[in-house]
């Protein structure tokens, strides 16, 4: 029996939610009457225009963003859905202050840079492949594939939010938000295929299983694919999540996922640099041959559960407990020979990036990593007189690990413009140099909040956190170093006029861990940050468009660098002595002009330095671009027909620390149709994307550290999809 919608049925489910909440502000029971309580009724439709999202990553409570002292963005699934974005890189290039750094486990896990910063310490202790850090509904995440397939939106959180989650890069943090459960029968398939293999396939059901709708449920699983342009590359990513929530009224809900992810991946290592720039060769050319392809199977268990205690209180906790079998098995093409000239003939280089020497350098063929992670929120609203609070009460506890031997052999060096590849051997257990390390990371903390409303458009907010934290990067054996933290935040907004304000803000930052001096084995002070910010927010329309405008300076200090040391028993030691500053301007505007165009765009202005350090003392940070730009507008011809077009620009950057080359600036433009029509009982949409229209070449990021390893943006791509919901 085929399915047949219900218009009056789904206008009412539609209409209900506004109709109930208008009746209860309009009228209040009598005192004594009972007042049926119902189950929150959750529709999921898909949002058509830009208007922004409500978050409460910022402040972990449901204040609005004019209210907030911070400058936050969110990227909505209409955008993803419209520049067909497949991967997280392409989805947060809307975000003004967003850019790249070189990212090690294939396009699922990228890793980004805010605010000049990346978002995994690179001059702190630690691996250089699983570096990819980012936030899952709220918990933080490391060397994790992002399922874009099942993604609702993206949320960047600007500057420094250590005070709420803990240890973190001071630019900023970009929180995933899942698709939700609907308590409405949905049902859709998606397909997605373009060039050079490039295929995405997805399938979800959600809606109710019982008649009251307190039982809800969501499943989904896809599988991307796709070759590249770049020779060796590859890139496969299938997932499951299965989510079940109990919603026995409006004051309780209790939510628990399913989460699997089996990725596989070759990563791209690049191009070196001749000279200044990146060397001239052929947009195929890539010099990771590894016979392996390395994978990543994740599985993740998480509750999310909440409850109103009564008009005041609301009781809020979270659980994630992830489990990740990795192979990390690519090969690193690298101008330095360390094996000191010791090396067969065939194997050496002389430094000079042609050849280049290459590597299998501390790869691990059988990897483990761990994450537990648990936070309670007490949320009260009240007030002291005319004085509102929003109190915020919270404990979070986080542990993870890394573990399983890394191994480090030389193979066969490589003419970058006549290479022979495609027969490298493989990893070698018997001959190769095994290392094991410690990798481990905790805390456990306290922190309290006060979201003061003072009148007269008037809002201060004031919080606090306590950490003892216990971290370890080193050698089996290695103590830990264990360290308590307190973190101040305060911030101020002044809604001077409806739909306008403005607002300051002081953060600090407790970032990466530094380790231990290898002489005296004193843990060494962890890198620290503090940011000034000072903006203006705008609404317009009854909240159709948004803007803010943010000035700031983010400066970086104890950042780790390593010396020569004769007394060490490594040769080298590691000193805290290095700081950095950044300081800029961003613009960030989205939303419904009219009811035909919609719009996101942004602009950043980002000056960088290095003010203390041994070696690179005046030099700018690496990847960051003085100025980068975006604009994407969408425009409805009809009810079926919709056209869109966007450009995305970066300034030329510095490609290393050393700024011994830099990547040339560029602006790459995509476009888009779709067209909408029913399918049966289905509304169908047929799109198609065409991604870098002027097949403009261009360069995402580099290695800060590395003069080799020179990503390469994606040449001209055509992509169709045909979404089919029910």
């Amino acid at each position: 029996m085929r399915f047949q919608p219900n218009p009056i049925l789904a206008a009412l489910a539609l209409v209900a939610p506004a109709l109930l909440s208008h009746a209860q502000t309009r009228s209040e029971p009598a005192t004594g009457a009972s007042t049926p309580t119902l189950p929150t009724v959750t529709v999921t439709a898909e949002r058509e225009d830009y208007e922004p999202l409500p978050s409460s990553t910022a402040t972990r409570t449901d204040t609005p963003a004019l209210e907030t002292p911070q400058s936050i963005q969110v990227v909505p699934q209409a955008v993803i859905r419209d520049q067909n974005a497949l991967t997280l890189t392409e989805a947060v290039r809307n975000v003004a202050g967003v850019q790249y750094d070189f990212g090690f486990n294939g396009s699922m896990q990228p890793l980004l840079i805010l605010r000049g910063f990346s978002s995994t310490s690179m001059t702190a202790m630690g691996p250089m492949s699983g570096s990819s850090t980012y936030y899952l509904d709220g918990s933080k995440v490391t060397g994790v594939p992002v399922n874009m397939a099942n993604v609702q939106s993206v949320e960047v959180i600007k500057g420094p939010s250590s005070v709420l989650y803990g240890r973190a890069e001071p630019g900023g943090l970009v929180n995933v938000v899942s698709k939700p459960i609907s308590s409405v029968s949905e049902l859709s398939f998606e397909q997605t295929i373009g060039q050079r293999g490039l295929s995405r396939t997805g399938i979800e059901a959600s809606g109710s299983l019982n008649d009251d709708r307190t039982v809800r449920a969501r499943v989904a699983a896809s599988h991307y694919t796709t070759d590249s342009i770049r020779d060796f590359v590859k890139d496969r990513l299938t997932a499951f999540t299965g989510s079940l929530a109990w919603v026995p009224d409006t004051r309780t809900n209790l939510t628990v996922t399913l989460d699997h992810t089996d990725q596989r991946y070759r990563t791209d290592y690049g191009i070196p640099a001749v000279g200044n720039r990146p060397a001239d060769l052929p947009w195929s050319r890539q010099f990771n041959d590894s016979p392996y392809l390395s994978s990543s199977k994740t599985t993740s268990l998480k509750l999310d559960a909440s409850h109103q205690l009564n008009d005041t209180w609301q009781v809020k906790a979270k659980l994630l407990s992830l489990r990740s079998d990795t192979a990390e098995m690519d090969i690193s093409p690298y101008r330095v020979d360390l094996s000191g000239g010791f090396a067969p003939p065939d194997q050496v280089c002389p430094g000079t990036g042609d050849p280049l020497c290459r590597y299998y350098f501390y790869v691990r063929p059988d990897g483990r990593y761990q994450l537990d992670q648990f936070s309670t929120d007490l949320i009260g609203k009240f007030n002291t007189g005319d004085v509102g609070h929003t109190v915020l009460l919270g404990v979070d506890t986080y542990k993870s690990k890394k573990s399983g031997t890394t191994y480090y052999q030389q193979v066969s060096a490589v003419d970058i413009n006549n290479p022979s590849l495609g027969n490298t051997p493989g990893l070698d257990l018997a001959t190769a140099f095994p290392a094991d390390f410690d990798d481990r990371s905790s805390w456990t903390s306290f922190y309290v909040q006060d979201q003061v409303s003072l009148g007269k458009g008037v809002f201060v907010t004031g919080a606090l956190r306590h950490d003892r934290t216990s971290a370890v990067y080193a050698v089996p054996g290695t103590e830990p170093n264990k360290v308590s933290f307190t973190t101040p935040r305060l911030g101020a907004v002044w809604q001077f006029v409806p739909g306008q304000a403005v607002y300051v803000q002081y953060q600090e930052a407790l970032a990466a861990n530094n380790g231990r001096d290898t002489v005296t084995g004193a843990p060494l002070a962890a890198e620290r940050a503090k940011q000034f910010e000072v903006g203006h927010k705008l609404e317009l329309f009854d909240g159709k468009v948004s803007s803010t405008v943010a000035l700031f300076e983010l400066t970086k200090r104890n950042r780790g660098a390593s010396v020569i040391d004769p007394l060490s028993s490594t040769g080298t030691n590691v000193v805290t002595v290095g700081k950095a500053v950044s300081r800029g301007l961003e613009w960030d505007v989205s939303g419904k002009l009219t009811n035909r165009l919609s719009l996101i765009a942004s602009y950043a202005y980002t000056d960088t330095e290095v003010t203390e350090d041994l070696t690179y003392q005046g030099k700018l940070l690496a990847n960051v671009a003085r100025h980068t730009a975006s604009v994407w507008a969408r425009y409805a011809i009809d009810s079926q027909w919709t056209v869109g077009s966007g450009v995305f620009a970066q300034g030329q950057r510095q490609g290393d620390s050393g700024n011994t080359f830099q990547l040339p600036g560029y602006a790459r433009v995509d476009a888009m149709v779709a067209y909408r029509f029913g399918l049966g009982a289905s509304k169908a949409s047929l799109q198609f994307n065409l991604d870098n229209v002027f097949n403009k070449k261009y360069f995402t990021g580099s290695h800060q550290f590395v003069q080799d390893w020179i990503k390469l943006g994606n040449p001209r791509t055509a992509k169709v999809t045909l979404r089919m919901d029910y």
